[in-house]
């Protein structure tokens, strides 16, 4: 029992040294799969098929590489139908910039003659309006005087200065009608200046009701194109998005056939034509992972060489005095 201490201090040891060679080992084993499945997609097509179990994995490579032209072919179809929408909605566009173009040419022309009329109906309709004002006036002109004229009717004997003024009424009525007379011949033109400017007018306004739905129509088209062309872009990147997720998949479902075929390749020594350095790669990662083995294995037997007695002694001691160090930090934290 007294060389407890020695031996547990060395078990301790092989025991850190048993957990940094299992690690070592789990890290070059996923190297090791990693170089045996590159091994076997370099040369698969070289494998010998007389084990019926490697000719089972290179049936599952030769599916999975028809699946991959396969869903290799329906992409490329999916990308030349994306390229065909692209040119599509391009043509529209090119389409609905010439028809804009074109129509805004057509516009500028009739929108100015428009303008044009607008401005002389406006014009003819104020004359129209200061001539009815006009004839207001003479009127209420016309009722003031035809009131004075009465009234010099009625005075009995008129003197000289009385008929002088009765006569001036009486002309003055006179240019007031003549005033009258040219007023609503001057109104009348105006008024059938007016009408003949309405029919241009509304003709105008249709043309450029007509031309301003057109462009309305084009604009909607081209937004029913770009709408229909978001729609099948979706729905292409959908399906692109899934085949890339399968063919994912295939690559991962692969791995484990290509590397039983690079273990086959490996045990018979065969390399591929191109890279033929990995071979060599395998066989050195294969020596390295016996070295860690053959380490871990001389390890056990040392620990299973060791007094049962002495270990647990020692191991015991370890947790008291572990549990002592405990106690005693916990004590001062809480003195």
């Amino acid at each position: 029992m007294a060389g407890f201490p020695k031996e547990g201090c060395r078990e301790l040891a092989r025991r850190a040294r048993i957990v940094w060679l299992l690690v070592a080992r789990l890290r070059l084993k996923h190297a090791l799969y990693e170089a045996e499945a590159e091994l076997g997609w370099l040369g698969w097509e070289q494998a010998d098929y007389f084990d019926e179990r490697i000719e089972a994995e290179v049936a599952k490579v030769r599916e999975f590489e028809e699946k991959q032209a396969q869903l290799l072919n329906s992409s490329a179809k999916l990308s030349s139908r994306k390229a065909a929408l692209d040119e599509e909605l391009a043509r529209e566009q090119n389409l609905h910039d010439q028809v804009q173009q074109a129509l805004a040419g057509e516009r500028e022309p009739h929108a100015s003659q428009l303008e044009r009329a607008r401005a002389s109906h406006r014009q003819k309709l104020g004359a129209i309006e200061r001539f009815d004002r006009a004839l207001e006036e003479i009127g209420r002109l016309e009722k003031h005087l035809e009131a004075r004229s009465a009234a010099f009717l009625q005075i009995d004997n008129p003197d000289i200065e009385a008929r002088i003024k009765a006569r001036e009424v009486t002309d003055e009525l006179s240019r007031t009608a003549g005033v009258r007379r040219f007023v609503l011949a001057d109104k009348a033109s105006a008024s059938e200046d007016a009408q003949r400017l309405e029919p241009g007018v509304a003709q105008l306004r249709a043309e450029l009701d007509r031309i301003d739905a057109a462009a309305a129509a084009a604009r909607e088209r081209l937004a029913n194109a770009v709408s229909h062309h978001a729609v099948e872009v979706r729905l292409l990147e959908r399906k692109r998005k899934k085949s890339e997720s399968h063919m994912a998949r295939l690559d991962d479902e692969k791995r484990n056939p290509y590397r039983r075929i690079g273990e086959c390749l490996a045990d018979q020594r065969i390399a591929p034509r191109n890279q033929p350095e990995i071979l060599e790669k395998v066989l050195a990662l294969r020596d390295r992972e016996a070295s860690l083995h053959h380490a871990i294995a001389g390890l056990h037997a040392a620990s299973a060489a060791a007094s049962p007695a002495d270990l647990v002694t020692f191991y015991l001691l370890l947790v008291a005095a572990l549990l002592l160090l405990c106690g005693g930090a916990w004590h001062l934290l809480h003195r």
